[in-house]
């Protein structure tokens, strides 16, 4: 009886770690390495946005629809602060371009009256929009508490230099 039972809650455990991992999509929460993509820094003034064109990104139309949640506004808002911040850890990472930031705020601006943290949202691009990166710690933070984040609180801000080092270990750059 004690073996059936072991084996029974064995089997258990499995299947529930089976179902966390396919359900949770750890993958999508991870950094990964991307390939193919291209910067020119020559073009970029200190402050900007430092723009990675992506050989294999879909259109940001298809990348955020209108209709996005609220929930997968803050993944992106925070999947993108993390080219600029300081953090011991950090889950997710979209490339921060001009494009994908102007698109965010025609979302927010469509759901403004369903989406609950609509002013927050709004602040944070439009800044971003404006290449005005000297909070984006605080808009990491912010974001990440309305998260319920409790590991890779934000503490700084990465410097140009920390910020490319970011972008080469997480994506195959040519032309820098």
């Amino acid at each position: 009886m004690k073996k059936i039972l072991i084996i029974v809650s064995c089997s258990i455990i499995i299947a529930a770690l089976v179902l966390y991992f396919t359900f949770t999509n750890l993958s999508k929460d991870s950094v990964t390495k991307k390939e193919s993509a291209s910067i020119n820094v020559e073009k970029q003034e200190k402050g900007q946005v430092i723009e990675i064109e992506e050989a294999d990104a879909k259109p940001v139309a298809e990348e955020f629809p209108l209709e996005m949640s609220e929930e997968k506004i803050r993944d992106a808002i925070h999947g993108m602060s993390h080219q600029k911040v300081k953090a011991d850890k950090k889950w997710g990472f979209i490339p921060l371009t001009s494009e994908r930031v102007n698109r965010l705020i025609e979302v927010v601006k469509a759901n403004q009256s369903t989406y609950k943290n609509s002013t927050t949202y709004l602040e944070i691009l439009e800044r971003w929009a404006k290449n005005d990166f000297s909070q984006v710690d605080k808009d990491h933070n912010t974001i990440w508490e309305l998260q319920n984040g409790n590991v890779g609180r934000a503490t700084g801000i990465l410097s140009r230099e920390e910020e490319m080092e970011f972008i080469q270990e997480y994506y195959d750059v040519e032309g820098t």
